[in-house]
């Protein structure tokens, strides 16, 4: 019997470079903050020094304080960016967990571990190998060029153009070839690892698995599953950081009212919950399967149990007295029952309202700023009062 991959997703090549170079640490935490780091440094502290020098050069002052007005970016690139990062080593050991537990709970049949063992192999080899990074660098550059092509300058910020001029700025071109590549390579990223993440429960699916119906967990033992979309609140925190600060945008130099605008929230919010509760759904013919089967088992136990409780305890000449309800009849009967309600109350869907609503509020949080903004402070500490007295 072979034991299991440590991990299920492979280390991205570019941390094995940085790596190489002694840029970062083995060592987690200090990995995981070094190359936090390393990002800004590339991706925002660049922009900021090539504005400053076009606006020193050139004397259009106004260039630098588009640059620090644009909250965009800096939602992009000081906060999206890092949390994306960090992630990583957030979510993904929590995920190996949740893979390995499918064998520690013994859920997996025996006969199926060599399956199990595959599956997370090819896993491992999709998660971020050299093909899929190399296509997904591929795919961020190529729409990089379209943006470069086919974006009107009136729909990009001032500072990514000369002053008085229609060629872009160096701002502008180490945007567009360095620091939206960054970003938009860590985003694709994990939508690749939700999808494999995906794939893998999809073959885990349809192995043998071992379904009790009457588990209390009500989910046939997979409730650990339901409970996955959970992990991923700081990607749906992510995700709104970069929706709420263009949203921002619009709001601080175009004059929206956030209130007339509830769609981009509400969409983003849908959109979130959506991605990441989709992967534990694909059990749902597994745990049909089980239910039903469940359900026609434990049920017709029930009515046996029940049809000879009766005739033993409801004849005509039969007399319960408090002694008889000591006999362990009654407690084998409550017993029985209480385990075969389980089985009808058993969901043959991994759905787990608690994560939908964690992931919605973490989307939405990045827009309450631009919420409060435009409510005067006087309406807020009335209500905060209320709420107090």
């Amino acid at each position: 019997m072979t034991e299991p991959t440590a991990s299920i997703f492979e280390e991205p090549k570019h941390v094995a470079v940085l790596r190489r170079l002694r840029l970062i640490k083995p060592a987690h935490r200090a990995q995981a903050f070094r190359r936090v780091l390393i990002a800004m440094a590339f991706a925002w502290v660049p922009l900021a020094v090539l504005c400053a020098m076009q606006a020193f050069v050139s004397g259009h002052q106004e260039l630098l304080h588009a640059f620090f007005t644009d909250v965009a970016v800096h939602a992009r690139f000081l906060l999206a960016v890092p949390i994306l990062i960090l992630s990583e080593y957030i979510i993904l050991p929590r995920l190996d967990l949740t893979a390995q537990h499918f064998l520690t709970s013994k859920i997996i049949d025996d006969a199926d571990r060599q399956r199990f063992d595959d599956a997370v192999a090819s896993t491992r080899r999709l998660s971020l190998g050299v093909w899929p990074s190399a296509t997904m660098t591929f795919i961020v550059y190529a729409f990089v060029i379209t943006i470069v092509l086919t974006v009107h300058q009136d729909a990009l910020p001032i500072w990514h153009y000369a002053a008085a001029s229609t060629h872009r700025s160096l701002a502008g071109w180490w945007h567009m070839v360095i620091s939206l590549p960054l970003l938009l390579g860590l985003l694709l990223s994990w939508v690749w690892r939700v999808g494999v993440w995906t794939r893998f429960l999809h073959q885990v699916s349809h192995m043998g698995l071992h379904l009790v119906a009457s588990h209390p967990d009500k989910a046939g033992g997979l409730l650990f599953v339901a409970f996955s979309p959970r992990m991923f609140t700081p990607l749906a925190l992510a995700i709104g950081i970069i929706t709420a600060g263009t949203f921002a945008n619009e709001v601080i130099h175009f004059g929206w009212n956030p209130m007339d605008h509830p769609a981009t929230p509400i969409a983003t919010a849908i959109m979130v919950v959506v991605i990441f509760l989709v992967p534990p759904l694909v059990f749902g013919r597994m745990l049909l399967m089980a239910w039903r089967r469940g359900i026609f088992e434990y049920g017709a136990l029930a009515s046996r149990l029940g049809t000879q409780f009766e005739n033993k305890w409801l004849g005509p000449d039969r007399v319960v007295d408090p002694e008889s309800l000591e006999k362990p009849d009654f407690s084998s009967t409550t017993d029985l029952y209480g385990v075969t309600a389980n089985v009808y109350s058993m969901r043959p869907i991994l759905f787990d309202p608690r994560a939908a609503l964690s992931l919605a509020v973490a989307a939405l949080l990045p827009f309450a700023p631009i919420w409060l903004s435009v409510i005067p402070a006087k309406v807020i500490l009335s209500q905060l009062l209320k709420m107090v007295i």
